[in-house]
Formats: C-alpha cells, sequence, structure tokens
C-alpha cells in the first residue's frame, strides 16, 4: 500500500473510531510497525491526528464503543470484485423456501444484489443487509436483538436469549476475519460471541472468504473445519492453500470474476 493511500485509511479510521493502536494499523494496513510510527508521525507533524502512546487519536474523538477490525465502508473497497463473484456464488447455492442465517460482512452484503427476486426467510445481523432486502427483495427478514456497533454496521447482543434462539436455518452464510486449517477465525471476541450463536441455529455452514482471509491469522477460533461444509474464494488462492480444506472434506469452489464485477463496483473500487 503506498504512503498516499495509508495516510487516508488511518485519518479515515480515526473518524470512525477516534483512537486506533500502532498494533491494529499494523494488521490492517499490512505494514510494518516501524512504517505505522512513521505515517503517524508525518500526520501528526501536518497537525491532521494526534499522537498518542502506542497509537494515534483523532483532533476531535468521538469514544464510542468499537470493536475491532476495519469499518465496513473501508472493507468494502477492498478485493471489491472478487467479494462480488463469491456472493454470486453463494446466492447460487440457495433454495427458493429455505430458512437461511447470514452474518454481517461485506462479502456477505454483496449477496444482497443476487436475493433480490428470491423467496427466502433470512435472519441477518447486517444493518445494511436488512436495508437492503426489505426496500428490494420480498424475502421475509429476521434480525436478533441487540446494540448496532456502526463502524461494522452490524448487530451484537451479549444475551443469550435473542431472536437467534428461535430461528432455524438450513444454510448459514459467513464471512469471517480469516480461515486456515485450524478454522474460521475472528479478531473480536463480541463478534466471536454472536457468530458462535449462529453456528447453534443452522445444519450447513457456508463460509465466504476472498484468497486474502486465507492468509490472516487470529487468536480467536469460531468453529473447526470439521464444522464447514463449504468454502468459496476466489483464483488469488493457491493450491496447496485450497487442499487444506480439500483434505479436511470441506468442498471447495472457485468465483471466478466477471468484467461486470469489476464495472459495476465504481463506488467500492475508488477507494482501493
Amino acid at each position: 500500500m503506498l504512503e498516499a493511500e495509508r495516510h487516508r485509511v488511518i485519518r479515515r479510521l480515526l473518524q470512525e473510531r477516534s483512537v486506533v493502536s500502532v498494533a491494529d494499523l499494523v494488521d490492517l494496513l499490512d505494514s510494518s510497525e516501524a512504517t505505522v510510527r512513521r505515517d503517524i508521525n508525518c500526520l501528526a507533524e501536518l497537525g491532521q491526528i494526534r499522537r498518542v502512546r502506542g497509537g494515534a487519536e483523532s483532533l476531535t474523538p468521538r469514544h464510542e464503543t468499537h470493536l475491532i477490525g476495519m469499518p465496513f465502508e473501508m472493507s468494502r473497497a477492498i478485493a471489491a470484485p472478487q467479494k462480488r463473484a463469491i456472493a454470486r456464488c453463494a446466492a447460487q447455492l440457495l433454495v427458493d423456501g429455505e430458512s437461511i442465517i447470514i452474518n454481517g460482512g461485506t462479502t456477505t452484503y454483496a449477496m444482497v444484489e443476487f436475493l433480490q427476486d428470491r423467496n427466502l426467510d433470512i435472519l441477518t445481523n447486517s444493518v445494511p443487509i436488512i436495508s437492503a432486502l426489505v426496500a428490494s427483495s420480498r424475502n421475509r427478514v429476521v434480525i436478533p436483538g441487540g446494540t448496532i456497533y456502526r463502524e461494522q454496521n452490524i448487530v451484537l447482543s451479549p444475551f443469550d436469549n435473542d431472536t437467534t434462539e428461535h430461528f432455524w436455518g438450513q444454510k448459514l452464510l459467513i464471512s469471517c476475519y480469516g480461515i486456515n486449517r485450524s478454522g474460521v477465525m475472528e479478531a473480536d471476541p463480541l463478534i466471536v460471541q454472536a457468530e458462535m450463536k449462529l453456528l447453534k441455529r443452522a445444519d450447513e455452514i457456508i463460509v465466504l472468504a476472498d484468497s486474502r482471509k486465507l492468509r490472516q491469522r487470529s487468536s480467536i477460533i469460531v468453529a473447526p473445519l470439521e464444522r464447514i461444509s463449504t468454502l468459496i474464494t476466489d483464483a488469488g488462492a493457491t493450491e496447496e492453500e485450497l487442499n487444506t480444506f480439500r483434505v479436511a472434506g470441506v468442498k471447495v469452489l472457485i468465483a471466478q470474476t466477471q468484467p461486470e464485477d469489476e464495472a459495476l463496483m465504481p463506488e467500492a473500487n475508488a477507494g482501493r
């Protein structure tokens, strides 16, 4: 990532989050700690951010609770054509009349376009998916109770007894922070808690993960590979990476991008 792009990401993160640590920036920018510290120093000298111990702070902090990970709108700009291709492939696996669960994420959000003419019962904790499906489809949409986290645009509840406990889905379509031989991984404990509840409410688990996610690591495992039935990824995955999942009994689907995947997503690609 070029310096100007890193600076844009840091400024945007601080608008959303107010305070961000060096460790988070190293992860989100895929840069070294030395590079991140230089970026923070540069932006602080320009008077655009405030340097604090271990990270950076907005000049006008909002001090809201936030989750670990990249904000939804920023994540949409990354691998957008691949995410759209994966979402199209996932939608083709669904059968009208099914009850399904969709977790929050930018890859799962890309499915909305392909669900407009479907007839499904859908439970989702994604605010953008809820809004889009209610506005543009006749699918029956169920939402869990909880708090809306604006950055990731999801609804999370710390309580076990919510709407999720009264819904059963034939399929759970889930995006993730990362996936490898250890299983599906997430970075934030609140997201992990919510996803573990969803995992208990579905027969079949389908993971939507662009090839970058096959190389991302976290310390928190949401589900082992034996719980996963299908992985949908893109052509950027290597055979060595894919064989890890095939050996574990996971069906692997490679979503091929089409010219329209690039052409129809200018707003997402503009920030790449």
